[in-house]
């Protein structure tokens, strides 16, 4: 009696596998269809910087005080000695959207506050001229083909961006996962579809290791 229920419980739960399976490789395959051909063709496009780098244009903009801005300096009497960084950071956020803070540089002489911004495919700076009461904004904007390699790579994105190329690498391992357990669910290609599995595993290793360049003799 155990051996008989042993086969059918089995099958249930090879059944259940299944069923899983095809449910989650449905809907990450549908969830991550924008996402996938996104990153496929930039990926393409990164080998072949020469004619997919896209282009970067140099702006700048002056901007006057605001009396807000004015008054902070004005509270500050030493501002290069006690620079209000947490403020100017702040300001520069909310009236510019700039957050990914890199460096800040001060010039007494010149009398300017720089505040150092990254970008995808470009960057910012936020220059504050004291005496003059003026906010020189100079900038670099990349190319929507530039924005869009910098995406792929993850590249002065910012942590959400990050998330998504994260979650996104995860379920493509999973979705690849699932494709692979459906394999042997079909018992007339199982055969077939394994030998195109192993051959899609040897194909690029034998290629690192013949064509790949590398240092030897080390």
């Amino acid at each position: 009696m155990k051996r008989r229920n042993a086969k059918p419980a089995k099958s249930a739960l090879r059944r259940a596998i299944y069923i899983y399976a095809r449910f989650l490789h449905i809907y990450i395959s549908t969830a991550l269809f924008a996402l996938l051909i996104f990153f496929c063709i930039t990926g393409f496009f990164l080998n072949h910087l020469d004619t997919f780098g896209g282009s970067a244009s140099d702006e700048s903009k002056e901007i006057p005080f605001t009396p807000a801005l004015s008054e902070l300096f004005a509270a500050e009497n030493t501002p290069f000695e006690n620079p209000p960084l947490a403020a100017l950071k702040q300001y520069v956020q909310q009236r510019h959207g700039l957050s990914q803070f890199n460096r800040m540089e001060l010039d007494e002489d010149a009398g300017e506050l720089i505040l150092d911004y990254s970008l995808p495919a470009g960057y910012a700076s936020a220059i504050f001229l004291v005496e003059d009461e003026t906010l020189l904004l100079e900038y670099q904007k990349g190319s929507v083909l530039a924005v869009m390699n910098d995406l792929h790579k993850g590249r002065h994105t910012g942590g959400a961006w990050s998330w998504v190329i994260d979650l996104s690498a995860l379920l493509m391992v999973l979705f690849a996962i699932t494709g692979f357990i459906l394999v042997f669910q079909n018992k007339r290609q199982r055969v077939n579809a394994l030998w195109v599995t192993a051959l899609g595993v040897a194909t690029p290793v034998i290629i690192y290791f013949v064509w790949v360049p590398s240092i030897t003799g080390v």
